[in-house]
């Protein structure tokens, strides 16, 4: 870091956001999103395989115009006449003037409704994301392979560890595949991490907070094998640990405290915490993972009443309206992709493309999720339990429920049963046997995709690099073996996550340096074989709690009512209990790539774009914790005895200890001291000068010939008043805006405050108006604080013309524009507009404010250097990142 040039600073952290890429990582499938995939598949394909495939598809007696539609690349093609679709533009789309008749009429049997082909038109306006991914459809096809037979679908086996030539870098059987598979290629693990940067990452992995630098100093003077576990199992052992891998499983859950856009109902879940805190409680009491399965799934039926919150992870997710087949599909999906690493869903509207999943397996669960209900409570998030009448399953036919196909029955899915002949649920509804198999050591996939899941929380990237797509499509992993053997070793040690944390963690695999290596590079560009430890950056949640940690002013209590993280005053507890907006996710979410609240999420994104540097700049919640920081190295005994150097290098130290958990290089040391010995004191007093407007309320003590002022307490949708809701108990209807306010009685006068920040001569213009016909109207004053009362103007129905001959001001005299209501205090709205124009002396250029633009919320005093120096490590890479 250099602070020689202080301007300089910022604009370098700026500089190295954009030029670190603005950008996140490529999407597998042609820079098809997450998003646009879920979209294409839930409103686009549905409705061409009903509408269009007809005349338009491979399977068309006689296709018309030469167009297909069921390829994303001949769908891009066009037919005869040309492409049909411009991406981003709809309005030149062929395609929407089709649907819209306004050139051909598309389809010919009737007019989509207006909802469908505004759903095409956004889907052209998102740029067209089509996930289709089928072979050239004009060359012959092969015979494909029997997707029962897919790795996935068989049962993990555990397998011996293969032995190693260096046995050195081998602790346990972890390493030792990881070992052969870099000495296959001719490559090597990487040392050890040094100890500071290793309890750095270990105390991210497992509790989401940083490390002191105490503890940073003793492990740094012990770093024995001995002293590690000590410290793995202090921390499994933390409340903390609950809180960061609950949110883990909070992603996979799609939790949020709304509902997203519902009509005319409450939007938000009010006991959605109480699932939330379930789940955080779940993992510190290192609830085996089948039970947590079980229990989230059909908790009314397991008899255990401490989990009756669970089943929030069914009817947490976003309601559609209240559309049953849209949540039902919801409740399918994150069941099947969380739990099962499945894309189920894909097999709503035919028979899935790639995996063993025929349309009557999706409905077999679309008639259990149907044969339930919810019900509400206050306390907690609806509970499902099973209907009076189960539901009897058919197939819709291409995904409508109006085209009955044949019928179905409840029960598990054909791929992960033995025989491929799933036999029908019998009890109720079947959810809680669909949770027994789900949770069954007899299915080949749940333990596999959490061990997958954790391993990728651990490392940065998972064995299988789809999380949640261990079918066909998804990629295989990368040690297959590994994979199988942590699988059955989970099942058989009572299915604990904790065991398998600490047993990842122990490992040489997980301890090496984040160091590149060139040969390593070139060989394995993507770390595949994992021969170094992935560099890793803060993730929304650890980067605000280190925030309030390194501040100390973290609030470690656990549990009840999500909190607002957002909005000032700034709360101060830990991001897992803030309040996720599922239809408006605040920026700050979006801006350090929070999970998508809407769906299940696998894995997210990891991007590096200026809006983050730009928040750790201009954030209030961030200039906060660097003020709090900076007041944490303050004042010592010790600094009273020492000269101011001494002082100042001891509170320099203690800073970069608190921020980094380090001491400052003898260069950073340098620099720090230059920095903040230089001093501010004028350029504190030129930005205290700039704040020209005030706003407040108040009298005119006419003997005295002095205004009583006092600051409007509360500032509320852009404008200032007494309290949160109007009138306030205290001053009535006094209101000042941006044009204008209201005026409280005789008592509460609002003023509106400019203060001189120099001497000189003064002008003042201004337009006093009243726009009610009713009431008595206002009267407005101009008064001095050094001359009285300087003009005074009635408004009632009409405007007065408020300017003032100029007049000599000297420094800190204060102009207050009083407003009051005169008799009455109805319909006293009004509207003054002020310019206010200074010159110092006759060769001084005039200086300018005006009340509409010079009016603000609160404002934020300049920062110390002390403060600013601590913003500046809070900025730093060295924080943001892990290792």
């Amino acid at each position: 870091m250099h602070f020689r040039r202080r301007k300089l600073v910022r604009a370098a952290l700026l500089f190295a956001a954009l030029s670190a890429g603005c950008f996140g990582e490529a999407f597998a499938d042609g820079g098809v999103t997450p998003e646009g995939a879920e979209f294409f598949e839930t409103h686009i394909r549905p409705v061409l395989v009903e509408k269009c495939y007809g005349c338009h598809s491979a399977e068309a007696k006689k296709l018309k115009a030469g167009l297909r539609l069921d390829t994303a690349e001949r769908m891009r093609a066009g037919g005869e006449s040309g492409a049909i679709i411009v991406p981003n533009k709809p309005d030149q789309s062929p395609l929407i003037s089709a649907l819209k008749y306004e050139s051909s009429e598309m389809p010919p049997s009737g007019k989509l409704p207006d909802a469908v082909i505004n759903d095409f038109v956004k889907w052209v306006a998102m740029g067209a994301p089509d996930p289709r991914t089928e072979a050239n459809p004009d060359v012959a096809p092969t015979k494909k392979p029997d997707p029962f037979d897919h790795w996935a679908y068989k049962h993990p086996q555990t397998v011996a560890p293969p032995s190693v030539t260096n046995a050195a870098a081998a602790r346990g059987d972890i390493d030792r595949f990881v070992v052969a598979k870099l000495e296959a290629t001719h490559l090597s693990p990487s040392p050890q991490a040094p100890p500071r940067a290793l309890l750095r990452r270990l105390f991210y992995d497992l509790i989401g907070l940083p490390p002191t630098a105490e503890e940073l100093d003793k492990f740094a003077a012990d770093a024995s094998d001995a002293q590690y576990e000590a410290i793995v199992d202090r921390l499994l052992a933390s409340p903390r640990f609950g809180e960061r891998w609950g949110r883990y499983w909070l992603d996979v859950a799609r939790y949020s405290d709304t509902k997203g856009y519902v009509f005319q109902e409450d939007r938000n879940y009010k006991g959605a915490f109480a699932y939330r805190d379930w789940v955080i409680n779940s993992f510190n009491a290192d609830l085996p993972y089948n039970k947590f399965v079980v229990d989230q799934l059909a908790a009314d039926q397991t008899g255990d009443a401490s989990a009756a919150p669970a089943t929030g992870f069914l009817t947490l997710g976003r309601r559609y309206l209240n559309n049953p087949p849209d949540i039902i599909n919801d409740r399918i999906d994150v069941v099947t992709r969380g739990m099962l690493g499945m894309t189920v869903s894909c097999a709503r509207c035919h028979d899935h493309k790639y995996d063993p999943i025929p349309a009557a397996d999706y409905y077999a669960l679309y008639g259990v999720f149907a044969s339930c209900e919810e019900k509400p409570h206050d306390d907690r998030p609806p509970e499902m339990v099973d209907s009076a009448k189960p539901y009897d399953p058919y197939v819709f036919l291409r995904g409508s429920p109006g085209n009955r196909g044949p019928n179905t029955q409840r029960r598990f899915l054909t791929a992960l049963t033995t025989d491929h002949k799933p036999k029908p649920f019998e009890h109720g509804s079947g959810r809680l046997e669909l949770a027994n198999d789900i949770a069954s050591r007899d299915n080949p996939l749940t333990a596999r995709v959490w061990v997958n899941r954790v391993w990728d929380h651990l490392f940065g990237k998972g064995l299988v690099d789809t999380p949640s797509d261990f079918g066909v499509r998804g990629t295989p992993p990368t040690h297959p073996e590994l994979l199988d053997t942590l699988a059955c070793g989970f099942m058989d040690d009572n299915w604990s996550t904790k065991h398998l944390i600490h047993q990842i963690v122990l490992s040489s695999s997980y301890r090496q340096s984040s160091d590149t290596r060139p040969e390593c590079v070139a060989a394995d560009p993507e770390n595949r074989l994992l021969w170094r430890a992935n560099r890793r950056r803060l993730d929304l949640e650890s980067l605000r709690d280190s925030l309030l940690a390194v501040a100390g002013r973290l609030d470690e209590k656990m549990g009840g009512p999500s909190v607002s993280i957002v909005d000032a005053p700034f709360s101060t507890r830990r991001s897992v209990y803030g309040f996720i907006e599922r239809q408006n996710l605040p920026a700050f979410f979006r801006t350090f790539d929070f999970a998508n609240p809407n769906n299940t999420t696998a894995d997210r994104t990891q991007t590096t774009i200026p809006q983050q540097a730009l928040f750790l700049m201009n954030s209030p919640f961030t200039i906060e914790q660097a003020s709090y920081l900076a007041s944490r190295s303050e004042n010592s005994e010790n600094d009273a005895k020492s000269d101011s150097a001494t002082a100042h290098v001891r509170r320099i130290e203690r800073l970069f200890r608190s921020a980094l958990g380090r001491e400052p290089s003898m260069d950073e040391l340098t620099d720090a001291l230059e920095f903040v010995d230089r001093g501010d004191a004028k350029q504190t007093t030129k930005a205290h000068e700039q704040i020209a407007w005030q706003f407040g309320w108040g009298t005119y003590d006419e003997p005295a010939h002095t205004v009583h002022f006092q600051p409007l307490p509360r500032y509320e949708k852009n404008a200032w008043q007494g309290g949160d809701k109007l009138p306030d108990p205290t001053i009535g209807w006094a209101v000042l805006n941006a044009a204008g306010g209201h005026p409280g009685d005789a008592a509460h006068c609002v003023i509106r405050r400019w203060t001189a920040p120099t001497a000189g001569t003064l002008r003042v213009e201004g337009l006093l108006a009243h726009s009610a016909e009713q009431g008595d109207g206002v009267r407005g004053r101009v008064i001095s604080s050094r001359a009285g009362v300087l003009g005074s103007w009635d408004a009632h129905h009409n405007e007065a013309v408020t300017n003032l001959a100029a007049w000599t001001v000297e420094q800190g005299e204060t102009i207050d524009f009083v407003t009051d209501s005169r008799s009455s205090v109805d319909y006293d709205s009004f509207i003054w507009a002020v310019t206010m124009r200074l010159k110092k002396n006759d060769k001084a250029p005039e200086r300018v404010w005006e009340s509409a633009s010079g009016f603000h919320g609160p404002l934020n005093p300049p920062l110390t250097r002390w403060q600013e120096l601590a913003q500046v490590l809070l900025m730093s890479n060295e924080f943001a990142f892990v290792d």
